[in-house]
């Protein structure tokens, strides 16, 4: 009879401890809303502490002549080139470490990063580096910090198309200011 017994109490043990969910289980329960949640924010990119130096709302349509309506033969070019594209406005950044440089217009920058333009709409941020005198360019995907950039010659997202510009536009204003030019018409000295 305790035979019997011990049998049918151990039935009902293992009986209600399958019909209620396990710890893991509630704990899994517990979590789903957090997995429901608002994904993590994206990765921080380098820039993001830097300097904002100035910005655009809108980026011109292609045919579009700004000299007109105040631009510069640099804003001109830009918008030459990357109309095509459609990259919405953008925000300017300078690394708060050559700002000096950047304020006086200056020649020369050192070896690292100097410059961001970042277009929302798109994901994509133009870089501006320096490494032994010479500037490094690149798009950068502002989700990951990777390189967008195409390989395509002439492609408007080449870098060899950037530094192109960067060397000769505006009779070499650009290269004659450290590569870091799109707004020196309107820095002070």
């Amino acid at each position: 009879m305790k035979k019997i017994f011990s049998t049918a109490l151990a039935a009902i043990i293992v009986l209600a401890v399958t019909a209620v969910p396990g710890f893991a289980a509630e704990k899994a329960k517990a979590a789903a809303p957090a997995a429901n949640a608002a994904p993590a924010a994206a990765p921080a990119n380098y820039w993001d502490g830097w300097t904002k130096v100035y910005s655009l709302d809108m980026f011109p349509e292609c045919g579009v002549n700004v000299l007109g309506a105040g631009g510069d033969d640099i804003l001109q070019e830009t918008v030459d080139v990357y109309c095509g594209v459609k990259p919405g406005g953008y925000v300017a950044y300078i690394n708060p470490k050559v700002m000096d440089i950047y304020k006086k217009k200056g020649k020369k920058y050192p070896d690292g990063q100097v410059g961001v333009l970042v277009f929302k709409k798109i994901g994509a941020a133009f870089t501006t580096d320096i490494k032994d005198g010479k500037p490094i360019m690149d798009v950068k995907a502002i989700a990951d910090g990777k390189s967008i950039a195409s390989k395509d010659k002439g492609h408007p997202l080449n870098p060899e198309t950037c530094f192109n510009c960067h060397e000769t536009v505006q009779k070499g204003v650009c290269k004659s200011h450290g590569y870091v030019c799109g707004d020196v018409v309107f820095r002070t000295k």
